[in-house]
């Protein structure tokens, strides 16, 4: 995720920005720990139902861990009601590759104030740069699960890296003090601050700089890029962005201070050691060069529609989630001649621990909109009239996603349920699920999800297919914002072709709503 840039002088600009961001962490922290999180509930569509809270407390304190089978989640216990709050706490800063563990609450003075982690940020920036040959361990966690997980086990033998790997699994968050990534203009644009948040830019930049197990990493650069890279299995977006909304306006709303904070009696925050054998080393190796090749292949490009926004969508009484969904399958058909399986986030808050369905918007009524756009032989009162046909179904998909009636998610308990209580590791699945139809109707060669933001900010993924596409948006009053990925190593798939193929659909779009039916 992307924020709007800011302005450094210093380097006490930087550590004070980051240590307002810390302390905001830690007031939101001090809310989570008394179970005061008002209940949010549903403003639309059954308004007043309460939504599920459980994905709020599980973003600081929280981890992905590697299996050679399957990954597991660490969460830090929240306090129940009553219950005294933990004595110590502490975060993890990563600077030029080396890890730090920086306390925010310690047991025998509470919980530290802004000026002390603004001294210990100033400490880090200036002992990072003195520092050489540090490993980095850190790319580890952007090799394949099953190898790290490996590698994880081998590091956990030694106390030290035990020791270390403890303190970053339990720590709240990670703060990442990053290099600015390098423009061929010389001018950093949107889609070069993005491969920053994402992935670093590459093992000479800042990939080493990065845990990526963690759900939370905020990312401040020098030259005023900052962001956020999140792990998805705890949380969905929309929680992580409150949060990480919240901690920046908290950063905002602050005079500017360029005082230097006052000397602390606090020892200087702990530099995490490794222990590595040469096989440890190999992996490291090995793991940067599959990282480093995985960044190369992605096609990732941010692009701003400036045409209208969600303004005008909605004064052609349409939802814009519906309105973006019909351009993203027009767009899509325009350069394939036909549409394919596509996946948009619906949150199930509304049910215990509800987490997403699928909104499946390869409807056959956007097909038939979508055809009698491409061939201009259909009227205009034709195209308004399957236009129209294509909202009611795209609304209805949606409406029965949120309210628990999708099929994605029932099929998927059903099929774990299957594996779980078979006899034998051999017993086939019920053909429902070996059949080709299922596969290619969970084959999402256009994966998107509407990631709106209250800042001029914006969020992206990767595709998830090799032939796929990733598409976010962030719908503005004037404006969308899109952020598109797919792989260079796809001969089917092109972002800018992609981004072209839209914004003439968005065109089209308005064209045919602004003018009468004939």
């Amino acid at each position: 995720m992307v924020f709007p840039p800011r302005k450094f002088t210093t380097i006490l600009d930087v550590a004070r920005f980051t240590s307002r961001l810390i302390d905001a962490a830690m007031d939101h922290k001090e809310i989570l720990d008394k179970r005061a999180l008002p209940i949010e509930r549903a403003t639309s569509r059954e308004p007043g139902q309460p939504l599920c809270m459980a994905q709020y407390y599980r973003i600081l304190g929280a981890s992905r861990l590697p299996g050679r089978k399957r990954d597991s989640q660490y969460v830090t216990p929240t306090p129940q009601k009553g219950d005294k709050p933990p004595d110590s706490e502490h975060i993890i800063v990563i600077c030029r590759s080396q890890l730090y563990c920086v306390p925010v609450r310690a047991a025998d003075r509470g919980r530290l104030t802004e000026d002390e982690i603004c001294s210990q940020i100033l400490y880090i920036l200036d002992d990072a740069p003195c520092l050489s040959n540090i490993p980095p361990v850190g790319l580890l966690t952007g090799w394949k699960r099953s190898l790290w997980a490996e590698a994880r086990e081998d590091l956990m033998k030694d106390d030290k890296n035990k020791r270390t790997l403890e303190l970053i699994t339990k720590s709240l968050l990670v703060v990442c003090l990053d290099e600015a990534l390098p423009s061929t203009s010389g001018i950093r644009d949107e889609t070069n601050l993005f491969h920053q948040m994402l992935h670093g830019g590459g093992i000479g930049l800042n990939s080493a700089n990065r845990w990526f197990d963690k759900t939370i990493q905020l990312i401040i650069s020098g030259d005023g890029a900052c962001g956020l890279c999140y792990e998805h299995s705890n949380a969905e977006g929309v929680a992580v962005i409150q949060l990480v909304e919240k901690l920046w306006n908290h950063a905002d709303s602050l005079d500017q201070n360029s005082e230097v904070p006052a000397s602390s009696h606090l020892p200087p925050p702990e530099k995490l050691e490794w222990v590595l054998e040469p096989s440890d080393r190999q992996r490291i190796e090995d793991a940067g060069q599959v990282l480093e090749n995985l960044i190369k292949d992605l096609d990732f490009q941010v692009f701003r529609f400036t045409g209208y926004g969600k303004e005008f969508i909605k004064s052609c009484k349409v939802s814009p989630d519906v309105y973006i969904q019909l351009a993203l399958q027009l767009a899509y058909y325009r350069l394939y001649g036909k549409l394919t399986a596509t996946y948009e986030s619906a949150s199930t808050r509304r049910f215990r621990l509800g987490r997403v369905d699928c909104i499946r918007s390869a409807t056959p009524e956007a097909l038939a909109w979508v055809q009698a756009v491409t061939f201009h032989l259909v009227s205009d009162e034709k195209k308004h009239l399957l236009w129209n046909e294509a909202v009611i179904a795209q609304t209805q998909e949606m409406v029965d996603n949120i309210l628990g009636l999708g099929i994605d998610i029932h099929l998927l308990g059903l099929r774990e349920a299957a594996r779980e209580t078979s006899p034998t590791a051999a017993s086939p699945l019920p053909e429902i699920f070996l059949d080709p139809s299922y596969r290619l109707a969970n084959k999402f060669l256009l994966s998107t999800s509407q990631v709106a933001t209250t800042t001029d900010s914006f969020m992206g993924y990767g595709p998830v297919e090799p032939d796929g596409y990733g598409a976010s948006y962030n719908p503005k009053k004037e404006s969308i914002i899109f952020c598109l990925s797919a792989f260079w190593s796809s001969e089917v798939t092109s972002t800018s072709r992609f981004a072209q193929s839209l914004e003439e659909s968005l065109n089209i779009m308005q064209s045919l709503l602004t003018r009468p039916p004939t």
